[in-house]
């Protein structure tokens, strides 16, 4: 089995802003294994939560230590689990090469992974769409956005405004009028 891991960059419609800053993009990692001719992909998505930090290097480099360390065939689950469990990887790299090795399986018997896992695909729950934070109008824009080119059915807001509750609230107020009976989240964690 073969590991190759490239770096993209994937661009947001829309700029995202959080109460630590705006993103309009994020470099994530692609990890492909190639093992008789079939390819299984995974994907890793940067992420931080407190002082636990997985950057895109991070992830990438651990990937790149691991692979030599993986000579054996995406049926060799065990000894592959024993590798990784001793090489202390990244969560986002672990779960990005666990799904790519999932998608090769996946593959090699024809199967869809929804179906390899035994689910029912109309029981998969809802994605949402994140509103970030905005004015009023900026947040009703965003809205009708969404609404133009998606069937979106749930939207979960940020909120954390630098100008204080009265702002989140009247935001929130603006998301909800544009909304009207879908599902509303709100994100305040940060």
């Amino acid at each position: 089995m073969q590991i190759f891991v490239e770096n993209f960059t994937v661009n947001k419609r829309f700029p995202l802003t959080i109460s630590r800053g705006t993103t309009a993009q994020t470099t994530n990692v692609w990890v492909r294994v190639e093992h008789d001719g079939i390819e299984g992909w995974g994907e890793a998505s940067p992420f931080g939560v407190g002082n636990h930090r997985q950057s895109t290097e991070i992830i990438t480099s651990a990937l790149h230590a691991v692979a030599p360390m993986l000579p054996f065939s995406p049926f060799e689950r065990q000894e592959v689990e024993l590798v990784l469990a001793a090489s202390s990887l990244p969560s986002a790299a672990l779960a990005a090469l666990d799904v790519a090795l999932h998608d090769w399986l996946g593959k090699f018997v024809g199967l869809p992974l929804w179906k390899l896992w035994g689910l029912d695909r109309q029981a998969i729950a809802p994605t949402s769409v994140t509103i970030g934070i905005n004015s009023p109008d900026g947040a009703r824009v965003r809205v009708k956005d969404w609404l133009e080119y998606t069937d979106v059915q749930i939207f979960k807001v940020k909120l954390g405004s630098p100008d204080g509750i009265a702002a989140d609230q009247a935001m929130l107020m603006a998301v909800q009028e544009e909304t009207g009976t879908r599902d509303l989240y709100v994100d305040a964690n940060g």
